[in-house]
C-alpha cells in the first residue's frame, strides 16, 4: 500500500472533525418529508433538475448533497435524438464513452480519468444496453461510492432511471428517418387502467434498422419496456418492470487505425485505408437481454419507510469475427475465425430501510441497507485462428477435403450461389455450425486453432450498510455519514471482506450558496488469472483494486434557481491495479498478469445550468484532470496519462425557443485537448491522437395539428465531421443526420 496523500488525510480528519464537533453546535429545525422519499420528485425544468436519488439514496436537493452529481434530463436525451446512454453522458467533461464498437452490447465510460466498470439502473447493478425511449433521466454520481453501491471504481459511476407509470392516460409516437438508410420509431402510451387509479400502466419502446458508415455493415434492434404500478393502499406501492432488448449488427470488424509504434504520422490517428466492402457478414453479433424488477415501497409513517427490490437480468451475446481481405469480389477469401457465446446472469436482493428522527437539536434521516448481488456468467471461445486464408476458403466453400487432407463438413458457408446479386460474399452460418467448424479444425490440429467449452464463472456478494444524514443549524449545515461492509466470492476462492467508509458535509455559507467537502473509497475485487503455460496450470489469486478522494468545492442555486451548478477540486487514487504482461508472449519466468502500483487523477471541474429566460437554456461543462500512473511494473508507463484522458475538456450545451413561433434550436460542442493516449490490446502498444472537438445541433418546430401536438426536428450529429476515436481497436463516425416526427393521440 502507497503513503496515503497528505491532502486526502487532511480532509478526511477535517470531515470527521466536522462530523462530531458540529453535531454539538446544531439547533433544531422543522423538516418536511415526502410520501415516498425512493423516489425522484424534484421538478425538471428543461434540462436542469434540482433533486437527485442517485447521490444518497433518498431524495435530496442536489445542492444539499455533498457528492458531485450530474443530471441529464429526458428534455435534453429527446432534443439531441440520443438512442444510447453514452451518447448523452458526454455532455458532462469529466465523462468519456469508451467504445463505440456497435458489437458490443454493454455501455462502458471513463469518469474522471478510471474506467467505469459498475452501471446502475433504478439503482440496481446491470450489464447490458438501456434504450433512450426507456430512459426518464441519467444521473452520473462522480468519485469512489463504495458505501452507496459496494462494488464500483474510484472514478464513480451512471444511474439510469426509468420512466414509471402516471395517473393520467397518455401516448406519444415519434418516427424518424436518417442518413445510412436509418429509420426509427419509439412509442410511449399508459395510464391507470382502472377508474380508482389503483393500477397504473406504462409502455415504452422501439424499432430501428439501418445501414453502416462502414461499407458492408447493417443493424437491427428492437427494446420494449412494460411497466406496472399498483397502489393497493395510500402507503403502499409496488413497481413491477419488465425489459426486453434485441441488437443485432453486421459489419466488418475495425483493424487498429494507428501505425508504426503505436505512434500515427504527426501523432494522429489514420482512418482505416482496406477497403472491406466487397464483405458482407450476416451474423457478426447478436445480443438479447431480459430484465424484470419488483420494487416494494411501504410508508408506515410519516418518518419511516421500507423500500425492497427484487431484480433478475440476463443477457445471451453471440460474436462471430469475420476475417477476410480482398481487393475485388472475385479474390474473396473468408471465413470465421472468432465464435464467442456469453451468457450472463446478474439478479440482485435491495433493502432500505429509512427513518427520519430528532435527537436533541439535530434532524436525521437514518438509511439502513442491505444488499445481495449474485452474478454467473459463461464464455465459450472457439477459434480458428491457426488455419491459413486458403484453408479456411476451402473449408468455408463446401469442399469435402480441404488442402493437407483435413477432412471438414461443408456448411456452404461461402458459395457462388451464397453471394449477393452484386457479387459481395454472403455469410450463411448458424451459431452451432461455427462451433462445429472450431471443433473439427482443433480435432485436425490446424495450428492454433483452440475449442473451448468454457469455464463458469460467478460472484456473489453480501452487504450491510448504514448511512446518516444530519441537518442542523437551521438547515445550514448538512453532515452526510456512511459505513459499508461488503463479504464476497469469486469463483470458489476464499472469502473476500472490505469495510468502505464515506463522510462529507454541507454548509451554506450565502443563501443558495453551500461549500461542500467529501472523503469516500472504492473497492473492487480482482479475482484469479489462471497461466496455462504450466502444466498443471498455475491459478494467480490478486487483492482487491482500492481507491480513495477527496472533493471539495462549492454547489449553489442562486437567482431563483435561474443559475445552478458546482465548481470542485478532486483528488483519487487508486492502488492494486490488475495489468496483464504487456510482452505479447511473456517468457515462463515472467507472470501473465500483475498489481501495478499507483494511479492518481487530480483536477478540478465546474458545471454551470443557466436560464437566463424561460425560452433559453444553458449547460458549461469543465474539467481538467491530471490523471497519469504513478507507479508501474511496465516499462516506460510511469508518468504516462490514464487510458483516454483528455487533460482539458469543455462542453458547451444550449437551446433557445423563438417564442410563440414554435420553432427552436440548439446544439452541443465539446472539445478535448490533446495528447489523448490509449492502450490497444492487441499491438500491446501505447497510441495517441491530438485533441479533437465535435459538434451536434438540432432545429425544430411544435404545432397543434387537429388539437394534437406535434414535433418536427432535425438533428446533424458530428456536425464539423471530425476524426475522432473513442479507443482502439475501433472506427469513428462521421456527419450523421436524421429527420423526425412525434406527435401525441
Amino acid at each position: 500500500m502507497h503513503s496515503p496523500n497528505p491532502l486526502i488525510s487532511l480532509v478526511k480528519t477535517v470531515i470527521l472533525s466536522a462530523l462530531v464537533a458540529g453535531i454539538g453546535s446544531m439547533t433544531a429545525q422543522d423538516e418536511t418529508y415526502t410520501l415516498d422519499p425512493f423516489t425522484v420528485q424534484g421538478e425538471t425544468n428543461g434540462y436542469t433538475a434540482t433533486n437527485s436519488i442517485s447521490g444518497t439514496r433518498v431524495n435530496m436537493a442536489i445542492k444539499d448533497i455533498p457528492v458531485p452529481i450530474t443530471v441529464i434530463t429526458e428534455q435534453l436525451i429527446e432534443d439531441f435524438s440520443y438512442e444510447r446512454v453514452e451518447d448523452a453522458v458526454v455532455m458532462d467533461a469529466t465523462v468519456t464513452r469508451r467504445s463505440r464498437n456497435e458489437a458490443n452490447f454493454n455501455e462502458n465510460f471513463t469518469i474522471r480519468g478510471f474506467r467505469s466498470s459498475l452501471n446502475l439502473r433504478n439503482r440496481i447493478p446491470y450489464k447490458g444496453f438501456t434504450d433512450s425511449s426507456m430512459i426518464d433521466r441519467i444521473e452520473i454520481v462522480k468519485g469512489p461510492a463504495a458505501v452507496l453501491y459496494g462494488l464500483s471504481d474510484p472514478g464513480g459511476l451512471v444511474n439510469i432511471i426509468t420512466k414509471k407509470p402516471l395517473n393520467v392516460k397518455h401516448t406519444s409516437v415519434n418516427f424518424r428517418v436518417g442518413s445510412e438508410s436509418n429509420q426509427r420509431v419509439e412509442w410511449d402510451t399508459g395510464g391507470p387502467l382502472d377508474n380508482e387509479g389503483k393500477v397504473l400502466f406504462r409502455f415504452t419502446g422501439s424499432y430501428d434498422q439501418g445501414d453502416h458508415q462502414r461499407a458492408g455493415g447493417w443493424h437491427n434492434q428492437r427494446f420494449f419496456t412494460p411497466a406496472f404500478t399498483f397502489l393497493p393502499t395510500d402507503k403502499t406501492k409496488i413497481d413491477i418492470e419488465y425489459s426486453r432488448q434485441e441488437r443485432h449488427h453486421a459489419y466488418i470488424r475495425p483493424r487498429n487505425p494507428f501505425v508504426g509504434n503505436g505512434f500515427a504520422p504527426n501523432d494522429r490517428w489514420q482512418p482505416v485505408s482496406q477497403d472491406y466492402s466487397p464483405i458482407t457478414d450476416r451474423d457478426y453479433s447478436s445480443n438479447e437481454g431480459d430484465a424484470w424488477s419488483i420494487d416494494l415501497t411501504q410508508t408506515f409513517s410519516d418518518n419511516m419507510f421500507l423500500r425492497a427490490t427484487v431484480s433478475d437480468t440476463t443477457k445471451f451475446t453471440d460474436i462471430f469475427n469475420l476475417v477476410g481481405c480482398c481487393t475485388n469480389p472475385e479474390d474473396v477469401f473468408t471465413g470465421i475465425s472468432n465464435v464467442e457465446i456469453r451468457e450472463n446472469d446478474n439478479a440482485n436482493v435491495y433493502l432500505d430501510f429509512n427513518v427520519n428522527f430528532d435527537i436533541g437539536e439535530t434532524s436525521h434521516t437514518f438509511l439502513i441497507g442491505a444488499q445481495k448481488d449474485d452474478s454467473d456468467g459463461l464464455t465459450q471461445v472457439y477459434r480458428m485462428n491457426g488455419a491459413s486464408g486458403a484453408l479456411r476458403a476451402a473449408m468455408m466453400d463446401a469442399v469435402p477435403s480441404a488442402p493437407g487432407g483435413y477432412p471438414v463438413t461443408p456448411y456452404n458457408v461461402l458459395t457462388d450461389e451464397g453471394r449477393n446479386p452484386d457479387g459481395t460474399a454472403q455469410m450463411n452460418v448458424t451459431r452451432e455450425q461455427a462451433q462445429d467448424l472450431a471443433i473439427q479444425f482443433r480435432a485436425n490440429g490446424v495450428g492454433g486453432a483452440t475449442a473451448n467449452q468454457g469455464t463458469p464463472g460467478f460472484t456473489k456478494n453480501e452487504s450491510f450498510f448504514i448511512m446518516d444524514q444530519i441537518k442542523a443549524m437551521d438547515g445550514k449545515l448538512n453532515v452526510l455519514a456512511g459505513v459499508r461492509r461488503d463479504s464476497i466470492e469469486q469463483n470458489n476462492l476464499d472469502k473476500i471482506t472490505n469495510t468502505s467508509v464515506q463522510a462529507g458535509f454541507t454548509y451554506e455559507v450565502a443563501d443558495g450558496l453551500n461549500l461542500y467537502s467529501l472523503y469516500s473509497e472504492s473497492f473492487v475485487p480482482n479475482g484469479q488469472r489462471v497461466d496455462s503455460r504450466v502444466d498443471p496450470p498455475l491459478v494467480l489469486v490478486f487483492d482487491p483494486s482500492e481507491g480513495e478522494g477527496i472533493d471539495i468545492g462549492f454547489k449553489f442555486d442562486l437567482i431563483e434557481g435561474k443559475l445552478s451548478g458546482s465548481v470542485a477540486y478532486f483528488d483519487i487514487d487508486r492502488t492494486n491495479i490488475l495489468q496483464g504482461n504487456p510482452l505479447p508472449e511473456p517468457p515462463a519466468d515472467e507472470p501473465i498478469a500483475f498489481l501495478s502500483g499507483l494511479e492518481n487523477s487530480t483536477g478540478y471541474e465546474a458545471q454551470i445550468f443557466y436560464t437566463p429566460t424561460p425560452d433559453s437554456q444553458f449547460i458549461l461543462s469543465y474539467a481538467h484532470n491530471d490523471a497519469k500512473i504513478v507507479e508501474s511494473l511496465i516499462p516506460g508507463a510511469e508518468g504516462l496519462r490514464l487510458d483516454q484522458s483528455a487533460k482539458n475538456a469543455v462542453s458547451v450545451t444550449g437551446r433557445h425557443s423563438f417564442g410563440d413561433t414554435g420553432f427552436f434550436v440548439g446544439g452541443n460542442w465539446l472539445y478535448r485537448q490533446g495528447r489523448i493516449q490509449q492502450f490497444s490490446i492487441v499491438r500491446r502498444e501505447w497510441a495517441y491522437q491530438k485533441g479533437y472537438s465535435t459538434a451536434n445541433v438540432f432545429a425544430g418546430y411544435n404545432t397543434e395539428i387537429a388539437g394534437r401536438n406535434h414535433t418536427f426536428r432535425l438533428n446533424v450529429q458530428n456536425a464539423l465531421d471530425g476524426l475522432y476515436y473513442d479507443r482502439t481497436e475501433t472506427f469513428a463516425l462521421g456527419r450523421r443526420w436524421f429527420l423526425s416526427w412525434g406527435f401525441d393521440l
